[in-house]
């Protein structure tokens, strides 16, 4: 082993496909780890494309004190963190995933808002199976024209070496390393909570019986790879990374692809991808919009087994209580157009403003931001939601918090519409159809469309 970590010192200066036989100097997996490639939007979760990551990692004082002087691992902090991945390629020989980490922790713990939370750091993933063993690089930028790269290289059923690489950009070269020896507890020290110390600890049946069903999974694909899957049966438990003369750290390595913490940070994700393209308002509306429609016909399979007489008589009576919503709706919308008549000819939303309408148009259709975040990079459409976006998310002054659970917001009306659809649970928006509450506008006319194929007025 001790040979293996001198080969990784020896990287430095050497050109970054040192650490991968797939990284060649122009290569799809060299270009995806140092972010020269576009990610696509967000696919489709499917089985085993998605895994939540949430590693606890326990540092002795003296080797906290020592690696706090470490330029490396100030660079690379985001691997602390919760970290969503998300298969988006599939090669012959190797996968491409997408990540987020969440920085301060998932924005919802136990079901309360994470104070810590302070959006996500886009990383990256490359997985492959070199001499039937796993081989993953995660990857992050972590300064202008440098990259983070660690590399992790399963060696038997029990040890991993994984090396931390920071990497020019421009020259692929590689400037700094620093290598680990990481080993997994055995389920005798599992269970009397003992550091698995190689000198103290001889076990060795469990390791080799996990290893054996790694195998035993490549063996069943056509193509073995390193996917997902591999992934989660490789680095879950915990482990002892050894480093060097520093008393060593412990890691327990968790990994999840269903419960409530996965589905929140997925749909966390989602929504935040969104809202690079539409505004934080319309983006939320879109993600439920999508949730709903999942729902819909999840409810459309249930109602199947009922009789053809039943199904007539529910479409007569939906179609006549349609017909009087319209008439409700058509006599409001005249109503609102003489309150509001300048009206947005691309959607035909109204607003009383001349001044109003064309900002919308602007924000809205012509999508354009010309108000940039000082801290994080983000544009806005307009000035005030950039400032109230550097409050909450950046400099946390003059926040309003809700007294029942904490979550701080950027206006008191926020506030308020959270109080009073969270907490009160008031529902004021009625479908005239199917007699269904919401507590917004919005989800009242996507509920119509999704639902009933009705488009409410604009």
């Amino acid at each position: 082993m001790e040979e293996i970590v001198r080969s990784m010192d020896a990287l430095v200066g050497q050109h970054v496909s040192g650490l991968c036989s797939q990284l060649a100097w122009d290569s799809i997996q060299l270009n995806w780890l140092l972010f020269r490639m576009h990610r696509r939007a967000v696919p489709y979760p499917g089985d085993w494309s998605v895994l939540l990551v949430d590693s606890r990692i326990t540092v002795p004082p003296a080797t906290a004190e020592i690696l706090a002087a470490s330029e490396i691992i100030r660079m690379v902090s985001w691997i602390t963190m919760p970290s969503l991945l998300m298969t988006e390629v599939q090669g012959e020989n190797y996968s491409l995933a997408s990540g987020w980490a969440f920085q301060g922790g998932l924005p919802e713990i136990d079901g309360r808002g994470n104070g810590m939370f302070s959006g996500v750091k886009r990383i990256r993933l490359m997985t492959t199976i070199e001499n039937y063993r796993g081989v993953a690089l995660l990857s992050g930028e972590v300064r202008p024209g440098l990259v983070a790269i660690l590399r992790m290289a399963e060696r038997d059923g029990r040890h991993t070496i994984s090396t931390w690489a920071i990497v020019d950009k421009n020259t692929q070269a590689v400037i700094a390393t620093q290598t680990s020896f990481d080993r997994r507890w055995c389920d005798i020290c599992l269970l009397t909570n003992t550091v698995c110390d190689p000198r103290m600890c001889r076990v060795e049946s469990s390791v080799d019986s996990l290893r054996e069903a790694r195998v035993a999974l490549l063996d069943k694909t056509e193509k073995p790879a390193c996917n997902m899957q591999y992934l989660q049966m490789w680095m879950s438990g915990k482990w002892t990374s050894y480093l060097g003369p520093l008393d060593p750290v412990t890691i327990d390595w968790r990994s999840y692809v269903s419960g409530y913490s996965f589905k929140y940070a997925l749909f966390s994700v989602v929504q935040i991808e969104v809202e690079g393209v539409h505004p934080p308002r319309s983006s939320f509306r879109l993600v439920q919009q999508a949730r709903e429609e999942v729902d819909y016909f999840l409810t459309l399979e249930e109602q199947g087994s009922r009789s053809l007489g039943e199904e007539e008589q529910r479409t007569r009576d939906f179609f006549e209580k349609l017909k009087a919503h319209e008439e409700l709706v058509s006599a409001k919308r005249n109503s609102e157009r003489r309150k509001k008549p300048h009206q947005c000819e691309t959607c035909g939303m109204a607003f009383k403003r001349a001044y109003d309408m064309k900002r919308h148009r602007i924000a809205v259709h012509h999508k354009v931001r010309d108000f940039k975040c000082s801290h994080c990079g983000r544009m806005f459409t307009q000035n005030g939601h950039m400032h109230e976006h550097v409050r909450v998310a950046h400099t946390g002054l003059n926040l309003h918090g809700c007294s029942e659970c904490g979550k701080e917001f950027g206006t008191n009306s926020k506030l308020e519409r959270h109080t009073r659809t969270v907490h009160k649970m008031e529902r004021n928006f009625l479908c005239a159809v199917c007699k269904n509450s919401y507590s917004d506008k919005g989800y009242l006319k996507q509920h119509m469309v999704m639902q009933h194929g009705h488009n409410m007025d604009k």
